[in-house]
């Protein structure tokens, strides 16, 4: 059998009946509408839980929702809101999305659990004119990016808002300098509202709706959005900011108990002695760093001097290849210097690229193998694996396809690894019948993700907004789940586990945000692979 490529993989998915292509279809205005038209919410497939009512109690006038964890219902919340809008009179509404993929599975909320029949996206990928021979904001309820709106509505009135951001007070200027209100919706839902803060089009879209008295109801699971400064720039919107904690004890009773399993992954010889080798050369770049710039030049990203390129390229190098797997740093730049070719008397007159052929061979990628083992053992219907690097998601992902087959697997990785479009049609794939999802980053923010019994992360989550996001993936509480489950692998005699500690105590100290924890020693299963059948539950 071939073995299975990238583009095969890429291939398949887009000819699958859950390819965006095909489920767009269903979600484009396909036919004119020549007069706007309103909805009713009448009724909604689901019942909020205590804590959520009584967020939604808290909600008047415009409204950001702040904190509340991925996983914990932020839609639903919104979904009822606009139930209890609806029944007062008829609504038109306008929900902003991030991403494409988000936007399709908000489309799809809308029609299956808010019972809107027209609900439709409106993608950039339609053209303007279209849109406007269409009439697509005409319907009642529109799911669409900000960029789109900002194009077709408030494009003319860009020196105006402009001068507006500069002002002390943007929504009384837009009173006194609008004549018209551009915005033809009664409603804004904003998801991931922590993206609509200064020179965005989300944030020239909110101040519009403020000063012509649309109706804003924001969404963000980033308490304070790390940053006063942001958090005062959407005061001047919102008459309600509401800021919730996952240790409330309203929200805590209602979320599975979150554990964390630290799993000590032996880390192969040669890559431990090519790690070392390299530590020492980072090392020395350091120092030359420090004599040629001074110690406070370590502290910049700098990208103006061959020295400082290197170095970086060198640490790159060496923390990819232990958090990700040796594999997952084939053809890196860093291999062409010449320190990695040069014979070395510590190595025997080898070179560090010679090492790490050597390391190659050996095991081409420990935690590859990790993660294959955990999934034989561990009971699950749905597992996510997250890690940091494309190549090292999309290396897992094939070898899992080759492994389960298409239609238990599903890859997910970010730009220069799949279009938009593409990361779409393998979120919707997860959603409907695979039972693996293997993702980058792209994953862990502004998308809904269905709840998942387990998560593996290959790699330590870099900063504390990630290790929210990843643990929100699994905190919906299906009936009879009673733990959120994360195993967490770390490479023996590395910095990988003092990383993950740190950005655990990190997370607690910014976000309150706790689990329990424990370490374990990983030891691989023995014995003939077992089948998936046996451990899907």
């Amino acid at each position: 059998m071939a073995k299975l490529r990238w583009r095969d993989y890429l291939g398949m998915l887009e000819r699958s009946p859950s390819s965006l292509g095909t489920v767009l279809r269903t979600l484009t205005p396909r036919v004119p509408l020549s007069k706007p038209t309103d909805v009713r919410v009448l009724h909604t497939k689901y019942r909020l839980w205590s804590f959520q009512e009584r967020i939604l109690n808290r909600i008047s006038g415009s409204t950001l929702i702040l904190g509340l964890p991925t996983g914990l219902g932020k839609t639903y919340i919104a979904g009822a809101y606009l139930m209890r809008e609806s029944r007062v009179k008829p609504i038109r509404v306008l929900f902003l999305v991030p991403s494409i993929p988000l936007g399709v599975q908000q489309t799809l909320f809308a029609r299956n659990m808010l019972g809107v029949k027209h609900a439709y996206f409106i993608s950039g990928a339609v053209p303007p004119e279209k849109r406007a021979r269409l009439g697509v904001w005409n319907w009642g309820f529109v799911v669409c990016t900000p960029q789109t709106v900002y194009n077709d509505f408030l494009k003319k009135f860009d020196s105006v808002l402009e001068e507006a951001k500069r002002s002390e007070d943007p929504v009384g200027f837009l009173k006194n300098h609008l004549d018209e209100a551009p915005i033809p919706f009664d409603i804004i839902i904003a998801d991931e509202c922590q993206n609509y803060i200064g020179e965005t089009d989300g944030y020239g879209i909110l101040l519009t709706a403020r000063a012509c008295g649309v109706k804003i109801l924001a969404l963000s699971a980033t308490p304070q959005l790390h940053s006063a400064r942001r958090l005062e720039e959407l005061r001047r919107v919102f008459d309600r900011i509401e800021v919730i904690s996952i240790d409330e004890s309203a929200v805590k009773a209602m979320v599975p108990r979150r554990t964390l399993r630290i799993l000590r992954i032996p880390t192969p010889p040669t890559l431990l002695k090519l790690y070392r080798v390299l530590n020492k050369l980072v090392d020395s770049y350091r120092r030359k760093v420090v004599e040629a710039y001074g110690e406070e030049h370590l502290r910049e990203n700098c990208r103006r001097h061959g020295l400082c390129l290197n170095m970086r390229m060198l640490e790159t190098l060496r923390t990819r290849m232990v958090e990700d797997g040796a594999s997952s740093v084939l053809g890196y730049r860093a291999w062409r210097l010449k320190e990695l070719q040069r014979p070395l008397e510590e190595l025997g007159g080898r070179s560090v690229v010679d090492l790490y052929r050597r390391t190659l061979f050996e095991c081409r990628n420990h935690k590859h193998e990790a993660v294959l083992s955990l999934l034989d053992r561990v009971r699950f219907k749905k597992a996510i694996v997250f890690m940091e690097s494309i190549r090292s998601a999309r290396q897992l992902g094939l070898r899992l396809l080759e492994r389960m087959g298409f239609d238990k697997v599903s890859i997910l990785v970010g730009k220069g690894g799949m279009s938009l479009e593409q990361q779409a049609s393998a979120l919707l794939r997860f959603r409907s019948e695979a039972n693996v999802l293997v993702a980058t980053s792209v994953a862990e923010e502004g998308l809904d993700i269905p709840s998942a019994d387990f998560e593996v992360w290959l790699d330590p989550p870099s900063n504390p907004k990630k290790w929210i996001q990843r643990f929100g993936r699994i905190l919906r509480q299906p009936e009879g789940k009673k733990e959120a489950l994360v195993y967490a692998l770390v490479s023996d005699g590395t910095h990988e586990e003092a990383k993950l500690r740190r950005v655990l105590r990190l997370s607690e100290r910014v976000y309150g945000f706790t689990q329990n924890l424990s370490v374990e020693r990983f030891k691989r299963i023995l014995g003939p692979q077992k089948t998936l059948k046996r451990f899907i539950g």
